[in-house]
């Protein structure tokens, strides 16, 4: 049973994570600082600095560099190179989620978990972008997990692989900071931390050899973790404070971490609850389940006025078993430090989908075992017609925006199967055969995965960033100087192959193109109108129309239009092709 049930979860994490990655363009996002920071990595033959567009970038530690430069050693310098050391920590991630809840609880909770994990949208959303965020989650939840099992387990219950969760509670906690920084070291302490605590006063108030011992095991194991954590992640730190002074380390630590999660330098600033909603969607399919966690109330003497709601509470929070506690406080740890946070990012919450995948997971499995005309059964259909429904909506909306992409036809069909796998999930919660809705779900979430990422998000012919890097090099850029405006802001250096001059303002676009040399200018028809005097001579080269993909609104897919939404993007330049 547990081969079979990781051969499984290892199928659907390929398909999830894996299958179709180099489709997509570089978004113009993130995600294109750390591919082409990588690639001149590779190029430059410089392992220790990382550079963009040929400048220092420090606003983030080494590891995940280094896992696209050596991805990029092995592959070759593609989007599925850059995108690998996401896929494979989201299939990591499904393993952990799939063996600590097999630990905890049972094989049906912990292959569930890894079901959910594996198919939640927001993992192989971001599974599939070139961005660090999914490996620091799979840090965070190693080193959690590690962390739990050697100083929240009670002592005579530690088994004789503790001392390996130790090493690989240091390992990760190194890799999290070499990955993002503090936080990679910060989130795990705040689930680990108060529960180290609790078990030590436990094992305090129960010692009859000595108060003294379950101090000095504790201080042991902490001397040990910090010992394996230092000798891991120091000596990157070190060599960067050696080479650019200790003012890298002020940047780093200060500017790059305090100052983005205590201020709105980097981030506009976002209500407490802004995570909530990040959560439900980032777990769609699945959240609706959550439904199952509605604790059942009972009445007293039929009277409707007299529910003991309190009482029923209190009953329920008794109950809670010490492996939920922490997997409650796991869930928690990272909403609420994100929260108090004024820079808020979607992708900052992923640590806390893993505990909400086991939690799911464990009330799922449950329910499944109940008769459909139990509460649990109701509940369970309640919630597969919500991710029915949900699904259904997703996959009109698609439908309704096919008119901005190339290939409408293949927009369609893409929409055509999620709203058809929508409705089986449907009919499935209205009948008596529950126990296909997990099966089903999972089926639907792959279904969308690969259709928005084959068809929604790329294109067969070279995306517009492609066409335009290829106007570019045929205009000259080896010998030419080329900048660019308010398009193609950080992906368009990684398919030129050249640093660019970055224009942030109006009147640099016309200092630019006033130049007396000759120079190329990348910049949308509108901005051009807007900018270009009757003095200046400008020429265009070539132009593409442009719908950028990476930040697509529930407003674009609701009410698409494609004179608002797709630009057209010119190539020009200051100097007649004639000359």
């Amino acid at each position: 049973m547990r081969s079979r049930n990781l051969y499984k979860l290892l199928g659907v994490s390929i398909l999830a994570f894996l299958v179709g990655l180099g489709l997509p363009s570089i978004y113009d996002s993130d995600e294109a600082f750390y591919a082409q920071a990588s690639r001149e990595m590779v190029e430059s033959g410089d392992w220790l600095t990382p550079h963009y567009n040929g400048r220092d970038r420090f606003e983030k530690p080494i590891l995940f560099y280094w896992l696209i430069g050596l991805a990029y050693l092995l592959i070759g310098i593609t989007e599925a190179a850059a995108r690998a050391p996401s896929a494979l920590a989201g299939v990591i991630l499904t393993l952990v989620t799939y063996a600590c809840g097999r630990r905890w609880y049972d094989e049906a909770t912990g292959f569930l978990a890894g079901i959910i994990t594996a198919t939640s949208l927001g993992y192989a959303a971001v599974a599939r972008q070139a961005l660090p965020d999914l490996a620091l989650a799979c840090f965070i939840t190693v080193a959690t997990w590690a962390g739990l099992m050697v100083f929240a387990v009670p002592r005579h219950l530690a088994d004789t692989n503790r001392r390996y969760c130790l090493a690989l509670c240091g390992l990760a906690l190194a890799g999290g900071s070499l990955t993002k920084g503090p936080v990679g070291v910060v989130l795990p302490a705040l689930v680990v931390g108060p529960l180290a605590l609790r078990q030590c006063y436990v094992e305090l108030t129960a010692s009859i050899h000595g108060w003294w011992r379950p101090i000095r095991r504790l201080m042991s194991d902490l001397s040990v973790l910090s010992l394996i954590f230092v000798t891991l992640a120091a000596p990157w730190f070190l060599a960067m404070t050696f080479q650019h002074g200790t003012d890298y380390l002020e940047r780093f630590f200060l500017t790059e971490n305090f100052q983005r999660f205590a201020t709105d330098r980097y981030n506009t600033p976002r209500p407490m609850w802004y995570y909530g909603p990040i959560i439900v969607g980032g777990l769609l399919p699945w959240s609706p389940f959550a439904l199952l966690w509605i604790p059942p109330f009972r009445t007293v003497g039929g009277d409707l006025r007299r529910i003991p709601a309190f009482r029923s509470i209190v009953a329920n929070l008794r109950r809670i078993q010490p492996v939920q506690t922490w997997l409650i406080a796991w869930s928690l740890a990272p909403v609420l430090f994100y929260s108090a946070s004024i820079g808020k990012q979607p992708r900052y919450i992923l640590p806390v989908l893993p505990p909400l995948a086991i939690l799911l997971a464990r009330a799922l499995s449950a329910a499944l075992r109940k008769s459909p005309q139990s509460r649990s059964g109701v509940l369970l259909a309640a919630a597969g017609l919500s991710s029915g429904a949900l699904l259904i909506l997703l996959g009109g909306l698609i439908f309704r925006s096919h008119i901005l992409f190339l290939d409408a036809v293949a927009v369609q069909n893409v929409a055509f199967f999620i709203i058809s796998s929508g409705l089986g999930v449907v009919i499935l919660s209205l009948s008596s055969r529950q126990k296909l809705i997990p099966s089903a779900l999972a089926i639907a979430s792959v279904v969308t995965t690969l259709g928005m990422h084959s068809a929604v998000l790329s294109r067969i012919e070279p995306n517009s960033v492609e066409q335009m890097a290829a106007l570019v090099r045929d205009a000259g850029a080896e010998n030419l100087p080329y900048g660019r405006y308010r398009v193609f802001v950080r992906n368009l250096v990684f398919y030129t192959g050249r640093p660019h001059v970055d224009l942030v303002s109006e009147e640099q676009v016309r200092v630019f193109l006033g130049s007396n040399d000759p120079v190329l200018c990348v910049i949308s028809e509108a901005d051009l109108a807007r900018i270009a005097t009757p003095h200046m001579s400008v020429y265009e080269l070539g132009r593409v129309k442009y719908l950028n993909t990476g930040s697509l609104t529930l407003r674009t897919l609701l009410w698409p239009d494609p004179a608002r939404d797709i630009q057209t993007v010119l190539l020009v330049t200051n100097q007649s092709p004639e000359d």
